[in-house]
């Protein structure tokens, strides 16, 4: 870009800024800010989606596309069969998702960032969640997520990790009113199945 051209410039937390470009160097840009529109792009039921840790690349991919679709929050949790990460190395993944999660709003213009949660265990998600209002992802399930979508839709998404979710992790949420549900006749790869959990509730209007 060059100076003179128009730009478009959020804070994060809402509504977007005219601006203009008035220099440009190796160092930095100069812009001059103009007119705040209040312009919206959440869904009107934003669900939070708690991705149990996967292969890095497609935890990448998984939190940019996820933002893409309109998440409200991200909660990355270790599960039973998540890859394992190094503690020394968690904050750092979790900052770099945070800016992927930035960088996502850029290219989608949701002027909202969503958070991305520091990781815990899926065990101490599910024992600090409210009772209900979850749904947790099994290809096993009798209902599918179009289904409970129309007729109630949920607050948030539990999808596992490679291998799938354990049974016992499975029996915990039942114990804990997390209902499950199954996104159709086959079995999604671990970074297909948030996004199309998150793609179906658009498509039925629950977000």
């Amino acid at each position: 870009m060059r100076t003179g051209e128009p730009i478009v410039l959020f804070t994060g937390e809402g509504g977007e800024y005219d601006a203009t470009i008035e220099a440009i160097d190796r160092r930095e840009v100069v812009v001059r800010v103009g007119r705040h529109h209040a312009v919206e792009r959440e869904n009107a039921h934003p669900v939070t989606l708690v991705q149990a840790l996967i292969a890095a690349d497609m935890m990448d991919f998984v939190v940019r596309k996820a933002v893409e679709l309109g998440v409200g929050t991200i909660v990355p949790v270790q599960a039973a069969r998540s890859q394992g990460v190094p503690v020394a190395r968690i904050a750092k993944r979790v900052e770099h998702w945070r800016q992927i999660a930035i960088a996502a709003c850029e290219q989608c213009g949701r002027n909202r960032i969503p958070p991305v949660a520091d990781v815990v265990t899926l065990a101490q998600w599910i024992a600090s969640s409210t009772p209900g209002g979850a749904v947790i992802l099994d290809a096993s399930a009798a209902q599918s997520l179009g289904t409970l979508a129309v007729r109630d839709p949920p607050a948030a998404i539990i999808s596992g990790p490679e291998g799938g979710l354990t049974p016992e992790e499975l029996a915990t949420a039942n114990a804990r009113g997390i209902v499950a549900a199954h996104l159709g006749p086959r079995v999604l790869r671990a970074e297909t199945a948030p996004l199309a959990a998150l793609a179906t509730l658009n498509a039925f209007g629950a977000t």
